[in-house]
């Protein structure tokens, strides 16, 4: 199968592929490496519309214009951005000679929120010509509510367990659901949540939609985002949640220091205004992760233990980001 997508390629580009090794296969994407006389590239299809992929181009073309370095995409011999191909389209994009960070230190950290806070800055002003035409945060309340719903539903089928993982979830099952409801409630009455989903979308940020320390590349002495499939009109806190869900994978636990390491490294980049923090302390307050936790069954395939650190670990987590967004409770 690979070999013909290899001959379709190299007839598009002009450029004879002559092997492959799988990098990623999802249901969501394919990336392959492909080696040619004229060098290593990556041949890459994320299973999507033209309409979201054009998208994705032009948002991975504007932050290029601005300075932020992400793979180049090579046009085919005809000057288009991709080519169709079994009905799924495919672009060719440089390889990189480099490799991820995993976040262990301060410096590694603070240098990649840096990067995320520039992203952020010079996404603005940036109104495609695709779509979609609205901002994904028009659709927090009705997530929140819906993850609401969930839990309850866990709880309720769940309730009578004697299972020991299933019985420490339950233990802290309310904390979440009511922190959760609150934050529900705050946020419908929120003066400047209402104001800001109604702003034109070139004022709304470009969130990368899965920043973590695999999709940042050190390439040298620069630092590249790969993986843009996600990309859409969303708020900061999205990019720096999932950022900081990795830290604390990595490490095991949660620590408020390192968050302040990262958020001032992330302002210096991207200044926010008060209301702005507010409301990005109101997302991450929100138990989103918990919530994956228990939707995908993260527990199942981990000790008692672990599962125990991760819901101390979220527990401290919100309670830190809850305790920030009501230092500027009205």
């Amino acid at each position: 199968m690979f070999h013909q997508l290899l001959q379709t390629a190299s007839t598009q580009y002009g450029i004879t592929f002559y092997e492959f090794e799988i990098l990623h296969k999802t249901g969501r994407t394919l990336v392959l490496a492909v080696k040619s006389l004229q060098g290593d590239y990556v041949l890459k299809s994320i299973f999507t519309s033209e309409q979201r992929l054009q998208f994705i181009l032009e948002a991975e073309h504007f932050l290029r214009l601005q300075g932020i370095h992400i793979p180049n995409i090579f046009p085919t011999l005809t000057g288009t951005p991709y080519f169709l191909w079994e009905g799924d389209r495919y672009v060719l994009q440089e390889k990189l000679q480099g490799g991820p960070v995993p976040p262990t230190t301060i410096e590694v950290v603070t240098r990649r929120a840096a990067l995320l806070g520039q992203m952020h800055s010079s996404s603005l002003g940036f109104l495609s010509k695709h779509g979609p035409y609205s901002c994904e945060e028009r659709q927090w309340l009705s997530t929140y509510l819906r993850k609401l719903s969930s839990m309850r539903q866990w709880a309720h089928r769940y309730g009578n367990s004697r299972a020991s993982k299933k019985k420490m979830i339950l233990s802290y099952i309310n904390f979440f659901q009511q922190v959760g409801q609150e934050l529900v409630e705050r946020l419908e009455h929120h003066a400047f949540f209402k104001s800001w989903i109604d702003a034109p979308l070139q004022k709304h940020f470009l969130c990368h939609g899965d920043f973590h320390s695999d999709n940042v590349l050190t390439v040298g002495t620069s630092l590249y985002v790969i993986d843009f499939e996600f990309i859409r009109y969303d708020y900061p806190s999205k990019d720096i949640g999932r950022f900081l869900q990795g830290i604390m994978n990595r490490r095991k636990g949660w620590d408020p220091v390192w968050f302040d390491h990262l958020l001032s490294f992330y302002l210096r980049e991207n200044p926010l205004n008060d209301n702005q923090i507010e409301l990005m302390y109101f997302d991450i307050a929100f138990p989103h992760s918990f919530s994956r936790f228990l939707d995908k069954g993260g527990y199942r395939n981990m000790s008692l233990d672990d599962v125990t650190a991760y819901l101390q670990r979220e527990y401290d987590k919100t309670v830190y980001f809850l305790q920030l967004s009501n230092l500027f409770n009205h």
